[in-house]
């Protein structure tokens, strides 16, 4: 199963597949280990048991997709074509420690389809500096990094560590987003992005409009793009509680209208890539 199956699922990517041809997705392995409170009702897991799958969803084992960076058609073309974002490594965590034999030849294909746009999150940025390639230098160009946090205990924590490491491309994750956070000592110049993202699933824990909106002012105030990316299934506003069915979760957030700085592709508009406008049908 690919990540456009698991997130289809909760409608995140299956309304931007539907308009744009720009987007693919590669996960290396699947499985992970729970290490915070944002992990506690992880999709990973939830989609796996309602899959059926017999294999425990904390234990990381390499896919059949590993190398679909260098695969190619039976017209020697690549499987995934030049230009794409990639979002890697979403039923996982890229920096998992049970994924080091592993991760080197990743970093190799990474490289190599320098054509190729890779996306990866991760809730343990404090292994980054362990993770990565002797050739890395100051970054490469075609990576994103974005650091996830879901309480001001973890932004604390996580992001004085993300803004020493060595990424040209780095982007802040709230997500599960599970209380107010205040992001104003870390929205420096080298933060590209900040997304923030309700929680999914039957039991998600309330996400507050009001903190989305604190965030985005500080975000304004620093001049850093802002987006809302979900609600998440209970959504909080002007003092109601909402259930937000998981069809409507990314579509209600994208009808708020708050993003910031975003541009066609729900990139933010610093980052330049070449895309081509005859990918994008919106």
């Amino acid at each position: 199963m690919n990540i456009l199956t698991y997130f289809c699922t909760d409608n995140i990517i299956r309304l931007m597949s539907e308009h744009w041809e720009i987007y693919a997705d590669w996960n290396p392995w699947h499985g992970c280990t729970k290490i915070s409170p944002g992990c506690k009702y992880c999709y990973v897991y939830r989609q796996d048991e309602m899959y059926g799958s017999e294999i425990s969803s904390q234990e990381c084992r390499k896919t059949g997709n590993f190398n679909l960076p260098i695969k190619r058609k039976r017209d020697k073309s690549w499987k995934i074509p030049s230009g794409r974002i990639v979002f890697t490594c979403f039923t996982s965590d890229f920096l998992l420690k049970d994924a080091d034999p592993w991760r080197g030849e990743c970093w190799q294909m990474i490289k190599q389809r320098s054509d190729l746009w890779f996306y990866f999150f991760t809730k343990r940025i404090d292994r980054f500096i362990d993770c990565i390639p002797s050739d890395w230098g100051d970054g490469y160009d075609n990576v994103m990094v974005g650091c996830t946090v879901e309480n001001q205990q973890m932004a604390d924590y996580r992001l004085p560590i993300f803004l020493s490491m060595p990424i040209k491309h780095k982007s802040i994750m709230v997500a599960p987003m599970l209380s107010a956070v205040d992001l104003t000592p870390y929205l420096t110049s080298e933060i590209e992005e900040v997304a923030v993202s309700g929680e999914s699933g039957v039991d998600a824990r309330p996400c507050n409009y009001d903190w989305i909106l604190d965030v985005r002012k500080q975000c304004v105030a620093r001049d850093v793009a802002f987006r809302f990316h979900q609600t998440g299934a209970r959504f909080i506003k002007d003092g109601k509680m909402y259930r937000i069915r998981r069809c409507f979760q990314l579509s209600q957030a994208h009808k708020a209208n708050i993003d910031y700085k975003i541009g066609n592709y729900l990139v933010p508009e610093t980052i330049k890539f070449e895309w081509k406008d005859s990918d994008y049908h919106d």
